[in-house]
């Protein structure tokens, strides 16, 4: 006997293999089409509000219509068709379906003296006021309607012997009813309020984050392609000079220049492709290209500077730099590269430029000041100088810039919270 036979006898006297690996994919199966099936439904439904109604109030008619005639005969027929008939345009027109209804139960009170079961579609009248019209007004005259229709309703279907209280019972029953049923709406239509206003703060947010990474990569642009155009600049036109005016220009001369300004672009088409790429990463606005800046970047930065012919005395290489937050250390990079890109254009030949970092506590700060001509610095700061104040503002930081008393131009700023 083999294996696989001795273990199908031994499920024989009852026992059921549970889970076959058959059956599990067709429950998966079917449980997925009528999600499918469902999804499609809902869909259509959003997509075509008014085949929906229709359809509805058909349906409606066929189960809650029809009967009226067995119940109140032609009459009875026709009042149930013209209430529920008008639920085809419910969500077109909810105001005129709701005044179309009064009339026709005040009709109905008049010449049928049962209630039928269209009085239900009376029901989706006031729902469908509650829920789709934005008017409050005309929502609690739906509510009042409803409520004095029910108690009319009550007093017109009530029978002796017990005529009032049976009355007054099938009236306020009614009245809670209509008043649940409005209610229900009431949460409906305040949910899909809160819901498209969600949507729409979301929207903003997002226009909002976009806005500010536009213009946190236009101000990273500004300063990378200020600082390296300076460099070029001063480079070029220290070679021009050299060239016209010197009585040899050495060819290593020439490669220092030439070398100086290569390095400066290629540095430079490097950073502005990092922000582009910053842009199209779906990351917060706040994180900014060079986050993770170090001390090494500082040292090359005056290192460029230098090469570009300003001398830059600096204290050297704080021992507590890389231990600053990212946010603290990039936007110190960013106020030395500043400082001494306004240097390189304003102090004018024969410069120097004095570089400080000082950090007591938990506060850091940076100082760049140079000796050149009070009449060559710019008393008023640039968009740099203004960009840079703009980055400070989130880390309570201040910036002070202006002219020396003993000539040449100085940044001052001051970051708090200098430790993580």
């Amino acid at each position: 006997m083999s294996p696989e036979l001795g273990e199908r006898r031994s499920l024989e006297p009852g026992e059921r293999r549970s889970s076959e690996p058959g059956e599990r994919c067709e429950v998966a199966g079917v449980s997925e089409q009528r999600t499918f099936l469902a999804a499609r439904i809902d869909r259509w439904g959003r997509e075509r509000p008014s085949s929906q109604d229709l359809l509805v109030a058909g349906l409606m008619w066929l189960f809650l219509g029809l009967p009226g005639l067995a119940l109140a005969g032609v009459t009875g027929l026709a009042v149930g068709t013209l209430t529920i008939g008008a639920l085809a345009l419910r969500r077109r027109s909810p105001v005129g379906v709701l005044g179309w209804s009064v009339g026709v139960f005040a009709v109905q009170l008049l010449v049928v003296p049962i209630p039928l079961p269209a009085n239900a579609a009376q029901a989706v009248v006031v729902y469908t006021v509650a829920a789709h019209v934005g008017s409050s007004a005309v929502r609690t005259l739906a509510l009042g309607l409803g409520v004095l229709g029910s108690l009319a309703g009550g007093f017109r279907w009530s029978t002796p012997p017990r005529y009032l209280p049976n009355a007054l019972v099938i009236g306020v029953i009614l009245a809670v009813c209509t008043a649940l049923i409005w209610v229900i709406g009431e949460l409906v239509r305040g949910g899909r309020v809160n819901t498209a206003a969600l949507h729409e703060a979301l929207r903003r947010q997002e226009r909002l984050v976009a806005q500010q990474r536009r213009v946190l990569a236009a101000a990273e642009i500004h300063d990378i392609v200020a600082h390296s155009l300076t460099v070029v600049i001063v480079q070029a036109d220290a070679a021009a000079y050299a060239a016209e005016h010197g009585r040899s220009w050495q060819r290593a001369d020439a490669g220092a220049a030439l070398t100086t300004v290569a390095g400066t672009a290629r540095t430079a088409l490097a950073e502005v492709r990092g922000v582009i790429e910053m842009l199209h990463r779906p990351e917060p606005a706040e994180q900014s290209p060079g986050a993770a800046v170090t001390w090494d970047q500082v040292r090359r930065l005056i290192e460029s500077v230098r090469a570009a012919g300003l001398p830059v005395d600096h204290t050297g290489a704080p021992a507590w730099f890389d231990e600053l937050p990212g946010e603290v250390r990039l936007t110190v990079f960013r106020a030395v590269r500043e400082a001494l890109t306004n240097v390189l254009k304003h102090a004018g030949a024969g410069a120097t430029a004095e570089l400080t970092f000082d950090r007591d506590g938990d506060t850091v700060r940076v100082r760049v000041e140079d000796d050149g001509p009070a009449g060559n610095t710019p008393v008023e700061p640039g968009h740099g100088l203004t960009g840079l104040r703009e980055r400070l503002r989130p880390l309570d930081g201040v910036l002070t810039a202006g002219p020396r008393l003993s000539g040449g131009f100085a940044v001052d700023v001051t970051i708090p919270g200098g430790r993580r």
